[in-house]
């Protein structure tokens, strides 16, 4: 009699551990799942508050590293023919990639997005072409789109441009009332864009590296002739 009580505690003892098990497994397979959905609203969030649109609709493309042309930091060594950047420990950045479902103008372009996902900071706005996979998806969709460009290039004053690139820089500048005046104009050949340049040249990387473009947290906006904007703002990738 005793064996078998002894035998049916160690059924209902090893049942409850599965149980336990069980539930623990279901959670941390579940966490993860909703901790990626709660990222990507955020960080769809930021791309819909900056640009105004509460209802763009965005695509996921991938997670990249920043394009070299507006954050690098490493350590460099010169060479015979330009020089050669050393990733360091601690400073190599990641970006989330969406892409705006929306067509720029008719074109084949769309605007593309990349999202520090440490912050879930907006850190870059480019006009991306599409691919030809892409051109002919849009084509069962029934979405047509052009390669050429007109010959005729509309012109934009500084004015409207600086209204423009103000309130997009109001909204995705947290401090902007603090620095909106520090920032440096600069006009494109024959007045076809406009651009806006902050730079906080008080920033030090640690002893031995640099940056490339800049060694210190930069924003940078661009208004083109036709109101399509660029925007770069590294001070987020700066931030360890």
């Amino acid at each position: 009699m005793k064996t078998k009580i002894v035998i049916a505690l160690l059924v209902i003892a090893v049942l409850g551990g599965v149980f336990v098990w069980s539930r623990q497994s279901n959670k941390t397979t579940l966490l993860p799942s909703k901790q990626t959905t709660d990222a990507t609203t955020r960080e769809e969030t930021a791309i819909r508050n900056f640009m105004a649109e509460p209802n763009l609709e965005l695509s996921f493309v991938n997670t990249d590293l920043p394009f070299p042309t507006y954050f690098r930091v490493g350590k460099v060594t010169k060479m015979e023919e330009g020089e050669n950047m050393e990733a360091v420990e601690g400073w190599t950045r990641q970006i989330n990639v969406y892409h705006q479902k929306e067509l720029l103008n008719g074109q084949c372009s769309v605007y593309e997005y990349h999202i520090d996902p440490r912050s879930h900071s907006l850190v870059a706005v480019v006009i991306a072409g599409l691919k030809p996979d892409e051109i002919e998806e849009y084509k069962n969709s029934g979405v047509t789109c052009t390669t050429t460009t007109s010959n005729t290039v509309p012109k934009i004053t500084k004015a409207e441009a600086e209204s423009i690139a103000m309130g997009y820089l109001a909204r995705g500048v947290g401090n902007f009332e603090q620095i909106k005046d520090q920032f440096v104009y600069s006009q494109g050949y024959n007045s076809e864009s406009h651009s806006w340049l902050w730079e906080d040249k008080s920033y030090k990387l640690p002893e031995g590296l640099e940056g490339r473009p800049y060694s210190y947290p930069t924003i940078r906006i661009t208004i083109n002739c036709n109101k399509e904007i660029q925007y770069w703002n590294t001070v987020p990738l700066f931030e360890n």
